[in-house]
């Protein structure tokens, strides 16, 4: 396959019986209670804990139990509470896809989270990771559904 040629985003759409303020915190802030770090991060493991810094040029990154941090990506846009925008490099910049997350709200406390995983193109292995990924994200994002 090309690089070059067009992969379909991953799209991902919850709804939420929170607020869109509420959501967003819990997605951002509250990353370390949700995420599950045994069998999705870089050090398995090893891995301890994650942060998510929700503003421009923030981190995303894995703490290991020595403390080594680990990279997953940089956000490029932060409108809290309403919408997300970052790479997800994972380690490897020359693979990085990108990431965007918008809360809505729908009214009576309630909202609606809708996850945008693009780029596929930019990775020689993209429609494989794609796939992967496409799969990956619902048991990620049930965790966090199930815990806001």
């Amino acid at each position: 396959m090309s690089v070059m040629e067009k992969i379909e985003p991953v799209v991902k759409t919850l709804a939420l019986n929170v607020s869109v303020e509420k959501a967003f915190h819990h997605f951002t802030a509250n990353i370390h209670l949700w995420w599950p770090l045994a069998g999705h991060s870089l050090s398995q493991g090893e891995a301890q804990s994650v942060v998510f810094e929700a503003r421009k040029s923030g981190r995303i990154y894995e703490i290991e139990k020595s403390g080594r941090e680990r990279e997953w990506g940089v956000v490029k846009i932060c409108e809290a509470p309403n919408r997300l925008v970052f790479s997800w490099v994972l380690e490897a910049p020359e693979k990085a896809t990108e990431i965007e997350v918008q809360f809505a709200e729908e009214g009576a406390g309630k909202s609606t989270l809708t996850l945008i995983h693009r780029g596929w193109e930019n990775r020689e292995d993209g429609a494989e990771w794609r796939e992967n990924y496409n799969g990956g994200w619902d048991g990620v994002l049930a965790l966090y559904a199930g815990s806001v």
